[in-house]
């Protein structure tokens, strides 16, 4: 494991452990301290892997400028759902080549499930066939590697698409 993934791993745990001392804490005034938890808990440059169980290689990749985990109904922290900001979430073929990439200003994120989803802008795109698409309101689903987006969707192909291949010998 690279230092890089070593430090963002132990920074999201003690972000994790942060969360769980402040959401404990006392309360005042009716109000609770999971709202100023989670705000205490933002980390930055957040990001996380997520691997095959069976062969170890990289699936997806979720990166972002600042993270914070996401308050529950109950007034707690839920661990495996985080608000990010600035996304980059990046799948990967077996290879570990890149498959496509899609970004958003801000957006929540579940690692458990390998989800991510938001109502605001983002772009997605595919360098390999050259397709790129924004719009408004997307969810990705982690497991089908699914993209569902709700409104504006603009898609760009690039005219490579539509070129005859070379003949091969």
């Amino acid at each position: 494991m690279s230092s890089t993934n070593l430090r963002t791993g132990l920074t999201a745990l003690l972000g994790l452990i942060a969360c769980g001392v402040l959401a404990q804490g006392g309360r005042s005034a009716g109000v609770t301290n999971a709202t100023s938890a989670s705000a205490a808990a933002t980390i930055r440059q957040w990001g996380i892997s997520l691997r095959d169980t069976v062969t170890g290689r990289v699936q997806l990749r979720f990166s972002s400028t600042e993270a914070s985990p996401a308050p529950s109904d109950k007034g707690g922290l839920v661990p495996a759902l985080w608000d990010v900001t600035g996304l980059k979430l990046e799948s990967f073929r077996p290879d570990e080549s890149s498959d496509f990439i899609i970004e958003s200003p801000s957006c929540r994120v579940n690692v458990t499930t390998k989800d991510a989803g938001s109502i605001g802008s983002f772009t997605a795109r595919r360098e390999a066939d050259g397709i790129s698409i924004r719009g408004r309101g997307f969810q990705f689903d982690g497991v089908e590697r699914r993209l569902t987006v709700s409104n504006s969707v603009q898609i760009e192909l690039r005219t490579r698409l539509f070129q005859p291949k070379p003949a091969s010998p």
